[in-house]
């Protein structure tokens, strides 16, 4: 019966080929999730550098606007010179950049940990950006505003993410 004997040799080839199939879905697998991984590194790095200019952008309008310059102060008398609306506004950009900030850093969007805790903690002890974040922690998020507050409290501890 050669009619057979060729039948044989073709379940042959399709069970060869079926494996080479396996092979190439398994290959494409391990390729897809390699260029998952790469693209998410690459995205990270965006994400980093993206966040770096907007603080880049804020902190520049110090330079811009002098009269700015008294929110880096630490000796101040706000009762005898209140905040600004000008000051209120630097610090209302400054603090939901840092929102978005832990955020992102929460949610791994960050190829590098950034020290917020201990910009946090210099930064809002100051008089100025102290006494927005009192007034304006009610109206941010309540995760991030247990964090600052957390970073607050413990000055010399890294804060809980």
């Amino acid at each position: 019966m050669p009619w057979y004997h060729g039948g044989m040799e073709i379940f042959h080839w399709i069970e060869a080929h079926r494996i080479l199939e396996d092979v190439g879905i398994i290959a494409s697998l391990l390729f897809t999730a390699m260029a998952f991984r790469r693209e998410h590194s690459s995205r990270q790095i965006d994400n980093l550098l993206k966040i770096t200019a907007a603080h880049r952008e804020i902190w520049t309008a110090l330079y811009h606007r002098p009269e700015l310059a008294r929110v880096l102060e630490a000796n101040l008398d706000l009762q005898t010179k209140p905040i600004t609306n000008d000051e209120a506004l630097f610090m209302t950009f400054l603090l939901h950049h840092l929102g978005a900030a832990y955020r992102a850093m929460r949610k791994g969007m960050f190829i590098t940990q950034q020290a917020l805790d201990k910009d946090i903690r210099w930064f809002l002890a100051l008089p100025i950006p102290n006494a927005v974040w009192q007034k304006s922690k009610s109206f941010l998020e309540p995760d991030f505003v247990a964090y600052v507050d957390d970073c607050l409290a413990a000055a010399t501890v890294t804060c809980n993410m």
